[in-house]
């Protein structure tokens, strides 16, 4: 028989504040991280961390190839990893349909002496230009997605 516990949130979240590493781990593992880290932006600091939240192995993400577009392939499947993690951390789903709903997606420059950057994150409404599984929900989360995994989106275009 399972059986329910009720904790109040605010002391949860106190002994979590107090706690060492060992305990911290104790309690995201009973609560869930979300509770201890509500903004996705403080539990995603690498592609790790991505495979964690998604729950997949990083190992399944590893290119053993030095061909350009096996490269450039993997450098995708990343990319769409990436977005369906900050997506859907946010109440609602991409909505191709609804033409209200804004969708944010990065927009590169190449310059020879620098190589590519991120020129800047636009937004369309209802239409794509670089494919609808790239698209974030957030402007934030897609400047944030390019300064934190910049080479995966390099890769994924060069």
């Amino acid at each position: 028989m399972n059986e329910t516990l009720t904790a109040d949130k605010g002391r949860v979240l106190k002994a979590y504040e107090k706690a060492k590493t060992g305990r911290k781990v104790m309690l995201e593992n009973l609560f869930g991280i979300k509770t201890f880290q509500p903004n996705i932006v403080e539990r995603i600091k690498s592609f790790d961390d991505v495979c964690k939240e998604m729950a997949v192995s990083p190992k399944n993400y590893i290119c053993q190839s030095d061909d350009p577009d096996d490269i450039s392939a993997n450098a995708l499947r990343q990319a769409l990893l990436i977005s369906r993690c900050f997506n859907a951390d946010k109440k609602e789903v991409v909505n191709w349909a609804d033409s209200n709903q804004a969708k944010y997606f990065h927009v590169y420059k190449y310059s020879p002496s620098s190589g590519w950057s991120l020129y800047f994150v636009d937004r369309w409404y209802a239409v794509t230009n670089c494919g609808s599984r790239l698209a974030f929900l957030d402007s934030d989360h897609a400047e944030y997605a390019w300064e934190t995994f910049k080479e995966i989106y390099i890769n994924l275009i060069k």
